[in-house]
């Protein structure tokens, strides 16, 4: 999976369980800019919920025994 740096730094939010309202205050951006790159890492991975996505991204470090981010 390639994902953009702002990606990534969503994801790494996302995976701490923050909401979209949070990631965006951490980064500086709007609300609906965190949702869209959430949004876009749900669809690049195929996935429909926030815990799926997680579940995905921890079953990939897992198997790949690295950061699944750089595949």
């Amino acid at each position: 999976m390639r994902v953009t740096r702002r990606e990534r730094d969503v994801l790494s939010l996302l995976l701490r369980g923050k909401t979209n309202k949070q990631i965006a205050e951490a980064l500086g951006i709007s609300g609906y800019t965190a949702r869209d790159h959430v949004s876009s890492l749900l669809k690049k991975n195929g996935v429909k919920t926030r815990a799926a996505l997680m579940v995905e991204y921890m079953s990939r470090k897992i198997q790949n025994k690295h950061d699944p981010l750089h595949l």
